[in-house]
């Protein structure tokens, strides 16, 4: 126990001072703290009771102003960033050192200040360590400050961000060893960024070092031989834990996977070829940003078509409109092609690819795709109006690398769920994801993205906004611009004032009889506008005009040449909807009208049909005649060149069968059969 006396001040638990007016063997009496307590007597051994918890802090003697350090400075300036709240905390009732306390405290340093967002803060103890300082210095700001160093001062919150953003960046994207090539395009790259802010530094070799380090050490954990699946999942826990990001859409990562299962096409009743999905998430706040449904190999149209999905949205899932700061993409062909790259250019996107073979690289679209397989194919619950229930798709077949997964019934005899049906459910479930609580990021996607939208406030878009930018086709090398201002593309006619205008101006270049030339760029899989390219006569740079489709330009949704020249065969479908709201209900659950049940087909026999045993007997064919008649074939090819050999190989038959005795016995009716 500290000694205590007469006069001595003390810190109650409301930060406030009282002073030890009275103590005796048995009693103390307090002056009060001058605002909402007076004079108290209080037991001594309740009062040294609240001295050994903290009730009551002792206060120092004061001690003269030091000369600090820039370091020690900075540290005060950040540790009383902490425990100003807090002592507002404490004054309006919360305990100074409970783990109630500590989380309200985070969330209100980084509602007052955003920057905090993109740093560490400092843990439970830590605080309450420097709050028990700061009571009992009564509230000098400088005993906050640490031991004098001479080291570099620790990152600043710009530094830190794009240290950490350019370090995840290099690792996905690159196999390389060589650490100081990394570090001089760091260097290069932060003197960029530093122009535009000021508070961006280059860290020290050491510091990008160690950095890098960390994710690459993490990587080759995850990448360990033989390993269980779990223990592969705990090892890309950590890995992810590495790759910092801080603002919603700074790192998008892409991907496809394909998936053992088949679905019934609405219109022709069939079944489809097997499925994959094509995802984009966004490893901020794990919300899945883009999702295509297809049904073909992996090719460019699925590539681009989930990048056109990022710019769309429904009722349910309502993240869009930023673009993305960082692709990472898979590098198949449906991701590194002329068309990605072309439209990417055109969004004005930064698309990084990682090298093959190697998911660690994108730990957080691979995390995802394990959720989809566990939580909505093998686990999602479907009803349908009639009362069936079914946990999870009985037509998947599992992951193709698990042996237990495998089925003697094919894919497309299992399968039982409708197209739309399927896009129905995977919508519900992603909005049933978006909304729930993730204990390993430890946010609800839905809640992180608005939160973002409001700290970091970016330029938005609308997919009409950027229709133009999809336009990265070309059916042919050159298109003849009409009179009326008209051009045909793929069976479908466009207009525009411009394009009149521009036939106008380039028609007194041309020859008699002979309409312009232009190109034409267009996007395969939404017909409804397209882009025009000609340069004008005395004009080295070329114009672009966006033209019309005449007889679809209000169509709301995209719809592609393929379907609007007649061509009803699923290729590719996204899975924003606007035919139904779904209210999240915290568990994922959806209803279909009904399961699929295909019906058997016979197997279709070749060659004529051949007569029973019993029509036969019916007849009362001798054994000749029931092999004639059973090697007859149509009167035609009888005619023509099998005549003579069915009756060579029936006569064959008759000779070796003529000393068959005849056999006799009654069926179940009792009618008596010869054989």
């Amino acid at each position: 126990m500290i000694g205590y006396a007469t006069g001595t001040d003390l810190t109650n638990k409301y930060g406030n001072v009282e002073s030890i007016a009275f103590v005796d063997s048995t009693s103390i009496l307090l002056s009060g703290d001058g605002i909402e307590t007076k004079k108290r007597l209080l037991p001594r051994d309740d009062f040294e009771k609240s001295i050994d918890d903290q009730g009551f802090i002792l206060r120092r003697a004061q001690h003269p102003h030091i000369e600090l350090t820039e370091y020690q400075k900075l540290t005060v300036t950040s540790r009383l960033m902490y425990q100003s709240i807090l002592k507002e905390l404490v004054s309006e009732g919360y305990p100074a050192t409970t783990k109630k306390t500590y989380d309200e405290l985070i969330k209100r340093v980084e509602s007052q200040h955003p920057a905090t967002i993109a740093t560490k803060h400092p843990q439970w103890k830590t605080v309450c360590r420097h709050w028990r300082v700061w009571v009992q210095s009564d509230f000098n700001d400088e005993a906050l400050a640490g031991v004098k160093r001479n080291s570099p001062v620790r990152l600043n919150a710009a530094t830190e961000a794009f240290i950490q953003h350019y370090i995840a960046t290099v690792y996905s994207c690159n196999n390389s060893a060589f650490k100081g090539a990394y570090y001089s395009n760091y260097k290069r790259e932060a003197q960029e960024a530093s122009l535009k802010n000021n508070e961006i530094q280059i860290a020290s070799q050491r510091t990008f070092y160690r950095r890098l380090q960390e994710l690459t050490d993490a990587e080759k954990l995850a990448n360990f031989k033989g390993l269980s699946q779990a223990e592969i999942n705990k090892r890309l826990t950590t890995l992810r834990k590495r790759i910092k990001t801080y603002y919603a859409m700074q790192r998008v990562e892409c991907d496809r996977v394909v998936l053992n299962m088949c679905l019934i096409d609405d219109k022709t009743g069939l079944p489809t070829p097997p499925i994959s999905l094509y995802v984009a998430i966004d490893v901020y706040t794990r919300a899945p940003i883009s999702v295509v449904l297809s049904f073909e190999p992996e090719n460019s149209a699925g590539g681009l078509n989930l990048l056109r999905q990022i710019f769309m949205a429904d009722s349910n899932l309502t993240m869009n409109g930023r673009k993305p700061t960082t692709l990472i993409m898979d590098n198949g062909p449906g991701f590194n092609n002329r068309l990605i790259k072309k439209a990417a250019e055109r969004l004005e996107l930064n698309i990084h690819y990682t090298p093959s073979n190697q998911p660690a690289k994108k730990p957080f679209i691979e995390s995802f795709f394990n959720v989809l397989r566990d939580h909505f194919f093998s686990g999602m619950k479907i009803e349908t109006q009639s009362g069936e229930t079914s946990i999870g798709f009985q037509s998947y077949s599992g992951k193709r690398t698990n042996p237990n997964s495998l089925d003697t019934i094919p894919l497309a005899k299992r399968a039982d769920i409708k197209v739309s049906d399927f896009t129905k459910l995977l919508n519900i479930f992603l909005t049933e994801y978006m909304h729930k609580h993730h204990k390993q990021a430890g946010h609800t996607p839905i809640k992180k993205w608005n939160q973002s939208i409001i700290d970091t406030p970016m330029p938005s878009f609308t997919y009409d906004q950027l229709q133009h930018c999809f336009h990265v086709s070309r059916a042919q090398a050159s298109h003849k611009l009409q009179q009326r201002g008209t051009i045909r593309c793929l069976g479908q006619d466009y207009y525009s004032d411009e394009l009149k205008q521009l036939y106008a101006a380039t028609k007194t270049d041309m020859e008699l009889g002979e309409n312009p030339s232009v190109y034409v760029f267009h996007d395969d899989l939404d017909a409804r506008k397209v882009t025009v390219q000609a340069t004008l006569p005395g004009e080295n740079n070329p114009v672009e005009i966006v033209a019309d489709n005449i007889d679809h330009h209000d169509t709301k949704l995209p719809v592609s040449f393929a379907e609007l020249n007649g061509n009803q065969t699923l290729t590719q479908l996204g899975i924003y909807t606007e035919t139904f709201s779904h209210t999240p209900t915290g568990h994922y659950v959806g209803e279909i009208t009904e399961f699929v049940k295909q019906k058997p087909k016979r197997k279709q026999h070749r060659g004529p049909k051949v007569a029973s045993f019993n029509k036969n007997t019916k007849e009362n064919l001798s054994i000749v005649e029931r092999i004639k008649k059973s090697h007859k074939v149509n009167e035609l090819k009888s005619q023509i060149s099998h005549s003579g050999e069915q009756d060579t190989y029936a006569d064959t038959i008759v000779s070796k069968t003529r000393e068959m005795a005849s056999t006799r016995y009654n069926d179940d009716e009792g009618n008596e059969k010869q054989w």
